[in-house]
């Protein structure tokens, strides 16, 4: 699934070209037009006027609809899956690439250790607070009996992107899973610089009798550089529409979006992952006043701005939404890039979905009449707050953005089994104010953009994203 890379340029249904026809803008394909819009009898813009009951609340729509160009729309049976060695060692080869990677130093030198102490005495000299130098002279006392411990020299052992087998638990057997964690400075292990590659599968063999309920998804992590951008993922990503041009509010970046949506799509192709695709393209910055809190960790990236490209696998062209929270015990699956100037600073993918049979390959899709039905309904019932006794001076809900997408949905017999269905996501922000002048909204929260609403498209149920269900 392809969307237009501005909703400025979007085709409208009078202009629409047949399906082989596309309109390109700075070399940038737009989508013909979707059959679905006249398929389910909805517009490229949707816009409708609200009444909450109460009067704090003010809910607009104004928003432009992306459909994918496709005739129909699968369901299909999915669950959770570990990574395969072959997809491991594509990725460590094409991440860490002649970067000599050494396996995890689990013990440290005398001289590293050293350094260790150095620290810490010299932070005492200056430490005022009681209760820290209470720690301080604590963490003294550890580090001066590890040095007695520790070896004068550790072998470096040098990692090729094999997974090893590890046991969880230490004092009670609990299960297995497979893992892997290399650094380029194996030296530096212990103050995070240079190149780092993890995976930790899922858990299996695991002992019937523990009462650990652990999570059901494995992840695969890279970072060029330890030290980069400590605040990224404190922050909200934005969803960019126009991928020709440097975001207006983009700092330190010379690359556009479409240039880094392009460098990842080239890299999917160049290692053989033939059915992963972007989903989209995200602005994110490096400051650390937002959800990042007061830390003040030196970084040497600095207050700039990076491209966070959003993956997944396409099934018949159609595309799942970016990641968004979940269920903790199985979260939706997650692939993301990190993109600056520079190139690929770090790579996640967690949670990868095994694929089942098809329920349907063309499912019975509500028309928009009847969508839109639901959400003028469901809206007001979501977001309404009267009778809540809250002390909010007023509470503002913004949907700009609609698109029919796929998404996982929970068997409700069996939380690791699901159904991929078709979605109507309405995105948005949100904005509340309080008494005491406090404030709070959705350019606060870290992440992507989760919808404000999510209908089921074949059934017109709500989908509540944060139990998956």
């Amino acid at each position: 699934m392809t969307f237009s890379t501005t909703a400025a340029t979007q085709l409208v249904a009078e202009d629409k070209p047949t399906l082989t026809e596309a309109e390109v803008v700075n070399d940038t394909a737009i989508i013909p037009y979707s059959p679905l819009y006249d398929l389910l009898g909805a517009s490229t813009h949707y816009d409708v006027e609200l009444k909450p009951v109460s009067d704090i609340v003010k809910i607009t729509v104004d928003a432009d609809v992306y459909l994918p160009d496709t005739l129909q729309m699968p369901t299909l049976h999915v669950e959770p899956r570990d990574f395969t060695q072959d997809e491991v060692t594509k990725l460590f080869n094409a991440l860490c690439g002649d970067t000599v990677m050494y396996k995890a130093q689990e013990q440290m030198t005398k001289a590293e250790i050293s350094e260790r102490i150095a620290d810490v005495e010299s932070e005492m000299k200056t430490a005022t607070d009681k209760d820290r130098l209470k720690k301080l002279e604590s963490n003294l006392a550890y580090w001066k009996e590890e040095y007695e411990k520790a070896p004068e020299t550790v072998e470096k052992q040098i990692s090729d992107g094999t997974l090893e087998e590890r046991q969880l638990g230490v004092g009670e057997y609990l299960g297995k899973y497979k893992a892997l964690d290399a650094y380029e400075r194996q030296e530096n292990y212990y103050t995070f610089t240079g190149k780092a590659f993890h995976v930790h599968g899922q858990t299996y063999d695991k002992n019937t009798k523990s009462s650990y309920d652990f999570p059901i998804s494995g992840s695969i992590w890279y970072i060029r550089d330890q030290a980069f951008g400590q605040y990224l993922n404190y922050n909200v990503r934005k969803w960019i529409a126009d991928e020709t041009a440097v975001p207006a509010d983009a700092a330190g970046l010379r690359m556009t979006p479409v240039e880094a949506r392009k460098l990842v799509e080239a890299f999917w192709a160049d290692n053989g992952f033939e059915d992963m695709v972007v989903i989209g393209v995200y602005l994110t910055r490096n400051s650390d006043t937002g959800n990042g809190g007061d830390r003040k960790v030196p970084d040497p990236y600095g207050d700039n701005s990076a491209y966070v490209v959003a993956c997944g696998k396409s099934i018949d062209g159609i595309l799942p939404p970016p990641p968004s929270s979940g269920d903790p015990h199985w979260a939706f699956e997650s692939c993301t890039f990190t993109i600056t100037d520079n190139g690929i600073e770090t790579f996640n993918w967690g949670s990868p979905y095994a694929y089942g049979e098809y329920t349907t390959k063309n499912s019975a899709l509500l028309t928009f009449d009847k969508v839109d039905e639901i959400f003028q309904k469901m809206m007001l019932v979501k977001y309404d707050i009267s009778g809540s006794g809250n002390d909010l001076t007023s509470a503002t809900y913004k949907v700009d953005r609609v698109t029919l997408e796929m998404s996982r949905v929970t068997n409700r017999k069996s939380s690791e089994k699901g159904l991929l269905v078709p979605v109507w996501n309405f995105y948005g922000s949100y904005y509340f104010t309080y008494e005491d002048g406090h404030n709070f909204g959705s350019d606060d929260r870290e992440g992507f953009p989760s919808p404000l609403l999510r209908i089921n498209a074949i059934d017109g149920s709500i989908i509540e994203p944060r139990y998956g269900c």
